[in-house]
């Protein structure tokens, strides 16, 4: 093919070509932009076939280095290295080379008011070493996350604790990385939360020396089950010994701070010491539970954890309150909780 009509055509094709990725790049799917850039890709692919065996020879000279100085015989296999490991990174969706596709992506998202959601968790591995059946706990956090503490531990049948197997290190040692302000800044400090997991530190059954439910200054039965409070979805995974077939429930309470409502306002219990003085409270913490039970088969059961119920507004009892009609946004701090038992 003539070498002038060739070059003409790769250019206007390459113009083509760059106009239409760049407007797809930038704007949401279009049937026409898309068959424009589809169309031209494949000329731009026969284009290229003639360019090459019309330049055979020159380019064969660039790919060997053939008649250019011993540096520059390595341009073509250094630069052929250097695309091929981005095509790998790409493939593959190594962040810093993704993140031009991730840019392009929320743009377009956000012009046809969509989000995009991804699937990252962070795995928590307890230290507890001890038992025959492994179980996790998978929580995808809802749109209302926002780092909420937690406790999930296990009960027999008829409601007696058995076992803590996981706690929010902060809970388990009533030391918060944010406890204080001094000088302006934020400080660990020893704060006394009793109204934050109210019905699991109740269930737990000790006292502190303070008269509080809550651990203080840690405790040796949650030493190898506190673990650092998640800053988004997660997977708990531990170990329990189950007796086979006998009945268990798996519980989870959460509780996050400041998510206030109509009903659960900052000024709603002025009477109370631990509500309106701490300022921290919102909607009382929530109960979610599972009843399980492990046969002697070798299966795996998976089972989504129910909302029962929420505790003392306050901590100031262990009771289960089954109204939830005046929670509102707290029931959207986790999208949901599925168990996992091995």
């Amino acid at each position: 093919m003539d070498r002038r009509l060739l070059g003409n055509i790769l250019i206007i094709v390459v113009l083509i070509l760059s106009g239409s990725g760049i407007f797809i790049y930038f704007k949401p799917f279009e049937k026409n932009i898309a068959s424009l850039h589809t169309f031209f890709a494949l000329l731009f692919v026969i284009a290229m076939v003639f360019h090459i065996i019309n330049n055979k020879l020159p380019l064969k000279n660039y790919i060997t280095g053939k008649r250019q100085k011993k540096l520059k015989k390595w341009q073509a296999p250094l630069i052929f290295s250097a695309i091929l490991l981005m095509a790998f990174g790409l493939y593959l969706e190594t962040p810093i080379l993704s993140a031009i596709y991730s840019i392009g992506n929320e743009m377009r998202s956000k012009q046809m008011g969509k989000t995009e959601e991804t699937y990252d968790y962070q795995v928590i591995e307890m230290d507890k070493t001890l038992g025959k059946h492994k179980l996790s706990v998978e929580l995808k956090k809802g749109k209302a996350f926002k780092y909420p503490l937690f406790a999930i531990w296990l009960e027999d049948s008829i409601g007696n604790y058995l076992e803590t197997l996981y706690v929010s290190r902060v809970m388990s040692s009533s030391t918060f990385d944010y406890g204080k302000k001094v000088e302006g800044k934020w400080e660990p400090a020893l704060v006394r939360r009793p109204e934050a997991l109210p019905y699991w530190s109740h269930k737990r059954g000790k006292v502190a020396t303070d008269g509080l439910f809550v651990p203080l200054n840690g405790a040796p039965d949650l030493d190898a089950v506190s673990g650092a409070t998640p800053t988004g979805s997660f997977v708990m995974k531990s170990k329990i010994d189950l007796d086979e077939n006998r009945k268990y429930k798996i519980l989870v309470e959460l509780n996050q701070s400041y998510d206030w409502n109509g009903y659960y306002a900052k000024d709603s219990y002025p009477n109370d010491e631990i509500y309106s003085g701490s300022g921290q409270v919102g909607q009382p913490s929530l109960i979610y539970a599972v009843e399980i039970e492990k046969g002697d088969d070798e299966t795996v059961t998976h089972e989504i954890m129910d909302l029962i119920g929420h505790g003392h507004h306050s901590g100031k009892n262990g009771k289960l309150y089954t109204d939830v009609s005046n929670i509102t946004s707290a029931k959207n701090i986790a999208d949901r909780i599925i168990l996992t038992l091995e």
